[in-house]
């Protein structure tokens, strides 16, 4: 990345602004795994997508939030 910024300074300012983007969705989500539990992780998730459960295997959200494909079932149910 170095590399091309170098090359292409003026993308310097986008990449900077995308690659702040990345780190706070991934303090938010490490904040997440640490503070909430699985069923406001599974709440969150779906207040930011509300269609992703349509778009994404249960199998690979389950393991995004950090939990077993059993306990999304079991959260699922409750709703």
């Amino acid at each position: 990345m170095e590399c091309f910024l170098e090359e292409n300074q003026e993308h310097e300012r986008l990449v900077r602004k995308v690659s702040q983007l990345l780190f706070l969705d991934l303090v938010e989500r490490l904040a997440g795994m640490m503070f909430l539990s699985a069923k406001e992780r599974y709440d969150h998730l779906l207040t930011r997508y509300p269609s992703i459960t349509q778009q994404i295997s249960l199998g690979h959200i389950a393991s995004y939030l950090g939990i077993t494909q059993e306990t999304l079932s079991r959260i699922r149910e409750e709703k």
